[in-house]
């Protein structure tokens, strides 16, 4: 089935919530990490700043199911994704890369020089996964204050520090 990529609707969003939940399934596999499976989704809020500001986009097909969607944070020279999600139905099928090209080429064309994302070290679908699409993990020294922010935030919510790291994509 095709899937073409578009800005997120605000009459996506109980799907974006369904998609995100689906996602987190995975991490049923990870026994330390079983509780993200149950844990918050981004709320219909975050998911309406997001469409408002028109930095969420998804990969739907003709039927308008939606199969991932990817949402960033706009900076002056990088976007950071704030989240990255594909449904369970639809993992394992190139979903989550295509996301990340499509969205790294948007990017590009404006002007924006890199993409950045925190994610957890050891879980294969996390930064082996992002590693192998042509990010690279950032030295705690090269951090700028935005991700050393997210990480500590994220260590405030239970995650230990060398669970997790800051990543980059460079755009040329």
């Amino acid at each position: 089935m095709s899937l073409k990529l578009r800005l997120a609707q605000p009459q996506d969003i109980p799907q974006l919530v369904a998609v995100e939940r689906s996602a987190a399934q995975l991490f049923r596999q990870q026994p330390e990490l079983q509780f993200i499976a149950e844990g918050e989704v981004m709320s219909p809020q975050q998911h309406v700043d997001f469409i408002e500001q028109q930095q969420e986009w998804v990969m739907a097909s003709p039927t308008e199911q939606i199969a991932g969607f990817i949402a960033v944070q706009p900076f002056s020279h990088s976007w950071h994704i704030a989240e990255l999600s594909v449904a369970a139905d639809w993992q394992r099928q190139g979903v989550g890369k295509r996301l990340i090209e499509e969205i790294a080429g948007l990017a590009l064309h404006q002007g924006i020089q890199r993409l950045t994302l925190t994610t957890f070290v050891q879980v294969a679908w996390n930064a082996p996964y992002y590693q192998r699409l042509g990010f690279r993990t950032l030295p705690v020294a090269r951090l700028d204050a935005y991700l050393q922010h997210l990480l500590a935030q994220e260590v405030e919510h239970g995650f230990a520090a060398n669970s997790r790291c800051a990543m980059e994509f460079t755009l040329s």
